[in-house]
């Protein structure tokens, strides 16, 4: 059961109803005071649907960086409770997929008046991930595509997931915190499509297709189009797709 959770000492959890908007109740808790660290999951034994609240000492720029430390939190915490055989793979800027299509998502929460130079008051990273069966092993261009289950992790709980993905989160933000983003970056390279691979895009701000040239220190996507390099900022582009 999800109140059974043991997470780290830094996180308290809040289990809200099932129905209710995750990114809502953290957003009102967060300013309401949360302390940081405060997990915000919906009581569902199908999705894992959380936010955790944190407080940034860094601009605004730098902060949504956590992002990319969130992603991989999350990977980790698939590849420690799944068994082997599912590849988790990431897609810029906010997807992970397991084998043959989307598992999960992370989005950002900040106050709507937060400058890019300015340190935001707080900030709530999201995190969805599909844990029970789907009612079809393939949702094309529909989030999410496929689920834990489907793809052979039957065990595997949203509590358990939850603990993992708490504890591996904890790890990198260490990291990123002791040794700047560029571990960070190099990590999730290491899941993302090779350097000049071919990839399509569907962002907010429509569709785009060229050869990947890699993650800049902003967290900016880099895209080779026709000789041209292109730049696709982080924050403007997370948002809902496929939906």
């Amino acid at each position: 059961m999800l109140r059974q959770a043991r997470l780290p000492p830094l996180f308290r959890l809040t289990p809200i109803g099932a129905a209710d908007d995750v990114a809502a109740e953290a957003a009102r808790a967060a300013k309401a005071g949360a302390d940081p660290g405060t997990v915000i999951c919906a009581e569902r034994e199908d999705i894992l649907d959380c936010a955790v609240i944190l407080h940034p000492d860094m601009p605004r720029e730098e902060a949504i960086l956590v992002l990319y430390v969130a992603t991989l939190g999350l990977g980790d915490a698939i590849g420690a409770e799944a068994p082997a055989g599912i590849d988790v793979t990431y897609r810029w800027p906010n997807l992970l997929d397991a084998n043959i299509g989307s598992i999960a998502r992370l989005d950002l929460e900040l106050p709507a008046d937060a400058a890019d130079s300015e340190v935001p008051e707080w900030l709530a990273v999201r995190v969805r991930i599909q844990v029970g069966p789907l009612d079809d092993d393939w949702r094309e261009d529909v989030f999410p595509e496929t689920s834990l289950h489907n793809e052979g992790a039957v065990e595997v709980t949203v509590s358990v997931l939850l603990e993992s993905f708490c504890r591996h989160f904890l790890t990198w933000l260490n990291r990123w915190q002791q040794d700047g983003f560029e571990p960070v970056r190099a990590m999730w390279l290491r899941h993302a499509p090779a350097h000049d691979q071919e990839i399509d895009l569907v962002l907010n701000s429509g569709q785009f297709a060229g050869a990947f040239a890699g993650i800049g220190d902003d967290g900016a996507l880099e895209l080779d189009e026709d000789g041209t390099r292109r730049r696709f900022a982080l924050v403007e582009n997370i948002g809902e797709q496929g939906e």
